[in-house]
């Protein structure tokens, strides 16, 4: 408390509750930031929740959000739920693409467990996609779509924190995971974080 400038204490003094939630509020990110720039995945064993792809991924399902949006013939449904502009025109080019093989956004039940201080991620878009240059039949990719490629200027540091930590899960299981806008020429190229 000593050290503290005359400015800050008279602050302090004034609404300690506040400003002891903005110290923690602090503490947390800069944690989580110190997390996310240094966490590594070792692949194990698989969880179980994610085993019966049949819960994850039925037959039919009854999706009741709003902003659906009508999908092609490649995507796993016949409609998904689109969060964004961004996740509609994505959807868009999926479906004018013909070497994508097959896509589909990843179900809210599917989630990665990172610390809690960052909180479970769900990511967007996995993908089937043929590639002529490399001769592959299909390339599997982990899409996450967003208004911006740049990290550092997301609305919520939470995002950054969640997509910096989903890199280092995918590449650990030899993924390939890769934030994009729905205007990324090359969506489909593997780009370092």
């Amino acid at each position: 408390f000593t050290a503290l400038e005359t400015a800050q204490k008279q602050v302090l003094l004034k609404n300690p509750e506040g400003f002891a939630g903005t110290f923690i509020t602090e503490v947390k990110n800069i944690l989580a930031n110190h997390i996310a720039a240094r966490l590594h995945f070792i692949k194990g064993e698989r969880d179980a929740n994610l085993n019966d792809l049949d819960k994850l991924f039925p037959p039919e399902k009854h999706d009741l959000q709003r902003n659906i949006e009508q999908t092609g013939p490649a995507s796993l449904y016949d409609a998904i739920s689109a969060d964004s502009d961004v996740e509609r025109t994505f959807i868009q080019r999926l479906d004018r693409d013909q070497q994508v093989i097959f896509y589909f956004k990843f179900p809210s039940a599917f989630r990665i467990h990172l610390p809690k201080v960052i909180g479970a991620y769900n990511p967007d878009w996995g993908i089937g996609r043929y590639d002529m240059g490399k001769n592959k039949v299909v390339l599997y990719l982990v899409r996450e779509t967003k208004g911006t490629t740049n990290l550092d200027a997301l609305h919520f540091p939470q995002e950054k924190r969640k997509i910096q930590c989903a890199s280092a899960f995918f590449k650990a299981l030899d993924v390939d995971y890769r934030p994009i806008t729905a205007n990324t020429a090359d969506w489909w190229t593997t780009m370092p974080l």
